[in-house]
């Protein structure tokens, strides 16, 4: 453009009305990709308070994702103050196991920062470490389990249409899948195959809610006459005892057992009834299985014919 003179001199001061009209928040960048060993940092995150208490009346949980393995362990709570504990015995676990924990990566909630927990950490030598303020991101890999995590039991309970209140169930059994299934930062070994240093056994899984024909058992035998198991749904697997986890509609019950049986019922048309063939009539009866009115009479009973014949010979 003409008569435009630019003074490459001339002072550069800040201008005030930009950043109180244009401020944002600034990128977080690629993660720091830390090498870590399983145990060394887990990431956490509480989810709740959900408004429908679950049916061992819990309405909170809370997730701990291991940073090395991804591996994934929850925590149901009644109750936001429970958190504290439940991370401190967590933490001891890992020690019992030969892990080393080192960090825990959290958000700045009252159930992660409080002097409880601070103190606890700080004479175990473990640190805390803590997000910025409205900075969920930095939590990003508890915060995407989360999510993770809540739409498959959304899928779940949708799909078979079963009561809200199975969601912890239906959690558990989602967390439990996710260990055994390939994710994008371990791509060539499983959660579980790198956490237990084994890999994970598949033989039992089993869709959720998938009919389970379960042994009864206890007070609740039968009489012998009765059918000795009944039909159940299925929530999820115990692999200590190798048992099956099953919804009693009837008690509104999680029930556990290890004698079960799955079984797939063809869709098919119902069992055609029983043919059973009849014999040729015999004297006296009719060809539609009635009797005659002779032998209503007694006069065709062989037995009443011989009675007869025994009163009629006899000497007065």
């Amino acid at each position: 453009m003409d008569g435009l003179q630019i003074d490459q001199n001339s002072p550069k001061p800040d201008c005030i009305a930009c950043p109180e009209a244009k401020l944002s928040e600034a990128p977080y960048g690629p993660a720091s990709g830390r090498l870590t060993k399983p145990g060394e940092l887990t990431h956490m995150d509480l989810w709740g308070k959900y408004d429908v208490a679950s049916i061992n009346g819990n309405q909170y949980y809370l997730l701990m994702v291991d940073n090395a393995a991804r591996y994934i362990t929850v925590k149901f709570l009644k109750t936001k103050d429970q958190a504290t504990q439940s991370i401190m015995n967590y933490m001891t676990h890992l020690k019992a196991w030969g892990k080393t924990p080192c960090a825990i990566r959290a958000d700045r909630g009252t159930e992660f920062v409080n002097e409880t927990l601070k103190e606890w950490c700080h004479s175990q030598g473990i640190e805390l470490q803590v997000t910025a303020p409205y900075s969920p991101s930095q939590n990003g890999v508890a915060e995407r389990m989360n999510r993770t995590l809540v739409k498959l039991t959304c899928a779940m309970i949708t799909a078979l249409d079963l009561p809200e209140f199975l969601w912890e169930a239906a959690v558990a059994h989602a967390a439990y899948l996710r260990n055994m299934s390939y994710t994008k930062p371990r791509a060539k070994e499983t959660p579980y195959q790198i956490w237990h240093d084994r890999k994970p056994n598949i033989s039992h899984l089993r869709k959720f809610g998938a009919p389970v024909w379960v042994l009864l058992q206890g007070q609740r035998i039968q009489r012998k006459m009765l059918p000795k198991s009944q039909r159940r749904a299925y929530v999820g697997y115990d692999e200590g005892s190798k048992s099956v986890k099953y919804y009693n509609a009837a008690t509104r019950n999680i029930l556990i057992s290890r004698n079960f049986r799955f079984l797939s019922p063809a869709e098919t048309a119902p069992p055609e009834e029983i043919a059973i063939k009849h014999n040729a009539p015999l004297e006296g009866e009719r060809e539609n299985g009635t009797r005659s009115a002779a032998q209503e009479n007694g006069a065709e009973n062989p037995r009443k014919r011989k009675a007869e014949a025994t009163i009629d010979t006899q000497e007065p």
